[in-house]
């Protein structure tokens, strides 16, 4: 008996200490750590950081959105085009994009998701009628054109209009699109493409 109550004597020591240290731990990490939120200081940037983007940017956006605008030739199969307008960062996405596309129609004949294409680059199976471009600026290495999309009356989503920021970066002697990223709306979530055709997951 009394060697029983010495066990249970030595466990509940045990468990006590664990609690002690765990609770230690817990404070700890409960801390105020170097560097935090309320901590970063603004500073004074020197010289223009932010200026208009240069108009070959606007053209190659122009150029990129009537070919996306249509079916064929699709960029998931067109090289030429890939190489054109596809930074490597995304033209990797797209690739991992296709594959795990594979994947998906092997598991899943029946289904009626297609595989990626020009759609996916507009952001919409439902085409919008029109588009603007609303402004353009560069950050150093990297290009946002931001384009408003708007659809027509005799379309699915009449009225409505979606702001998208293409983000090109410099790659060797030109410029190429890296992600195209939609804002939320009414009729659609906030998306980056780059992102999306990284994921693992399809659709």
């Amino acid at each position: 008996m009394k060697r029983l109550i010495s066990i249970l004597m030595i466990i509940a020591c045990g468990l006590l200490s664990a609690l002690f240290l765990f609770d230690r731990a817990a404070k700890s990490q409960r801390k105020k750590r170097p560097g935090a939120a309320g901590t970063i200081a603004e500073q004074r940037l020197l010289g223009s950081t932010v200026s208009a983007g240069p108009p070959e940017c606007e053209q190659l956006v122009r150029a990129f959105i009537a070919y996306t605008s249509r079916e064929k030739p699709d960029i998931a199969g067109d090289k030429q085009a890939q190489n054109r307008w596809l930074s490597d960062s995304l033209h990797k996405a797209l690739i991992h994009r296709l594959e795990v596309y594979k994947e998906f129609d092997k598991k899943n004949p029946d289904s009626p998701d297609g595989p990626p294409g020009n759609g996916d680059f507009v952001g919409s199976w439902n085409y919008p009628t029109a588009f603007g471009i609303a402004s353009s600026r560069r950050y150093d290495k990297r290009v946002i054109v931001d384009v408003i999309f708007t659809w027509g009356p005799k379309t699915e989503y009449p009225g409505d209009k979606r702001l998208v920021s293409y983000v090109l970066v410099r790659e060797g002697n030109g410029w190429k699109i890296e992600d195209l990223y939609t804002f939320h709306g009414e009729y659609v979530a906030a998306t980056s493409l780059n992102q999306t055709f990284f994921s693992d997951t399809y659709p």
